[in-house]
């Protein structure tokens, strides 16, 4: 009777940050099974959410019918969180095969597989090298004909040849009940209820910081747009989901595809917002008007733009192939189309062999910020913005910064379990000093939330009296460039500490 059971495959989606939880759908974990047998094998996928003991799950989860476990990771806290998973899974079932996909571990193969705790990796676009593993790892198969893997045999460390990313459109449709949806929902403004969906892989553009290039080859392959809203409503329908948050890389690389979801969208007369969607300024400076009022009626309220830089100089060190006059001229056609653009930036970016010395390097970060926020004067003539983010560079592994980086004075870690202890937004090189850190940390965490109108009435009914003295007070600061003794800044950390130890 034992021999007719399932094969199980059990994945894990570990926690983003120490005190974070993921609350959105496993999209990543979702999308590897679509090939994968359901006839042959049952799939079990526990998220680290709030909702859930997810240490008792995977223990509860793991039996002799387990054919692998499976984890799914950035480089950074998630690493360690999965770590802890596999020891839990080690204990119980020792000889289970642990596998690790996403990011981290197809950038960095062997030096993942020379980790304890790694046994095989998935190394980019997994769909299809997934499911041909699954099915060698329960017949006691060789692993050694499955292409885009790494993995253990005999002590030594083999690495197959690498698998060519393909259309996304050849994969069947995401498997909504791999997991409690309802699990994955989270409550949004005006009482929506907010997904995430992911409609395509890869990115076309060269961006030297990104690791997109490495994995996906400068390739991106979009799901149609009737598979796209296919799964739009099933999610309204059955979920009654309100507003559609959208992870892909690069969202708006087909303007005829955005044509059509937005077409569609009206079309089935849905009541739902959308957002959150990743473009590129150039990329979308060149939709008409025709298709800004389109999207603008369907419910699109937000756009993340990787502005990245202030200046041009800064912006061709980074291959951006972009503006600040683009950046600009983008802001005032969202404004105009009631649509929040919703600027990502970095401060620090590596210049090689001017930040050898230590006065460049202090001046020439002091001058991206200060670059940046001239961008911003400029594209925000008013403070009624969504958010802007501010990110501190740090160096990533598998692209061209990542090697400039190094010599100029980054230690990258060398093991699996030491990218597990690296901060990405902390300040890990060390070009930047702690005063430009600190400025960099003060606009991201105090000026630029409290200064912005939207930010204020959101949050004006918790101690309002104060939230009105840090709204005039980053709006001062701001305009004046004035950030040193940073008052508010400390005293906010503080109420946040506090409150941290409360909920304790």
């Amino acid at each position: 009777m034992q021999k007719n059971k399932k094969k199980k495959i059990v994945l894990f989606m570990p926690k983003p940050s120490k005190y974070g939880y993921y609350l959105g759908l496993p999209l990543a974990l979702m999308e590897i099974c679509s090939l994968i047998d359901k006839k042959k094998f049952s799939i079990k996928i526990v998220s680290a959410n709030p909702d859930s003991d997810y240490k008792k799950e995977i223990c509860e989860t793991i039996d002799e019918n387990t054919v692998l476990f499976g984890v799914s990771s950035m480089t950074g806290y998630q690493i360690k969180n999965s770590i802890e998973a596999i020891k839990l899974v080690r204990k119980k079932k020792p000889c289970i095969p642990i596998v690790w996909g996403g990011y981290h571990c197809s950038l960095l193969p062997e030096e993942t597989l020379k980790s304890e705790f790694a046994d095989i990796a998935v190394i980019g676009q997994g769909q299809r090298a997934f499911a041909e593993l699954a099915e060698a790892l329960s017949e006691k198969k060789s692993l050694g004909a499955i292409k885009g893997i790494a993995y253990k045999s005999n002590g030594k460390i083999r690495i197959n040849p690498s698998r060519e990313p393909e259309d996304v459109n050849n994969f069947p449709d995401i498997d909504f009940s791999l997991v409690d949806v309802e699990k994955h929902i989270i409550p949004f403004e005006n009482g929506k209820r907010y997904i995430n969906l992911c409609t395509s892989y890869g990115c076309p553009h060269r961006c030297s910081f990104c690791v997109e290039p490495v994995l996906s080859k400068r390739k991106w392959f979009g799901l149609k747009a009737e598979r796209v809203l296919k799964q739009m409503e099933f999610l309204v329908e059955k979920h009654n989901i309100g507003f559609f948050g959208f992870n892909d890389s690069n969202f708006f690389v087909d303007r005829e595809r955005i044509k059509k979801i937005c077409k569609g969208i009206i079309k089935k007369g849905w009541k739902i917002e959308w957002g959150d969607a990743n473009g590129r300024t150039k990329q979308l400076l060149m939709y008409d008007e025709k298709l800004w009022k389109l999207m603008e009626k369907s419910g699109c309220k937000s756009i993340l733009i990787g502005a990245e830089g202030g200046s041009q100089e800064i912006l061709d060190l980074i291959d951006k192939d972009t503006s600040p006059e683009e950046t600009v001229k983008f802001a005032e056609i969202t404004r105009k189309h009631n649509i929040d653009a919703v600027f990502s930036l970095m401060a620090g970016i590596p210049k090689y062999p001017d930040y050898l010395d230590k006065k460049k390097a202090n001046a020439g970060v002091k001058k991206e910020i200060w670059d940046i926020l001239k961008m911003l004067n400029k594209s925000l003539h008013e403070k009624k913005y969504h958010a802007i983010l501010l990110f501190v560079y740090t160096p990533y592994p598998g692209n061209p910064l990542f090697e400039i980086s190094k010599k100029i004075g980054f230690k990258e870690p060398k093991t699996l379990e030491e990218w597990a202890d690296f901060e990405i937004i902390a300040n890990n090189v060390p070009w930047v000093s702690k005063k430009n850190y600190a400025i960099a940390q003060q606009l991201m965490d105090f000026v630029f939330p409290y200064a912005c109108d939207y930010y204020k009435k959101k949050h004006i009914e918790k101690l309002g009296f104060v939230q009105n003295i840090f709204h005039k007070t980053a709006l001062w600061r701001w305009k004046h460039n004035f950030f040193a003794f940073p008052v508010e800044h400390e005293m906010l950390k503080f109420f946040r500490k506090a409150r941290g130890k409360i909920k304790k």
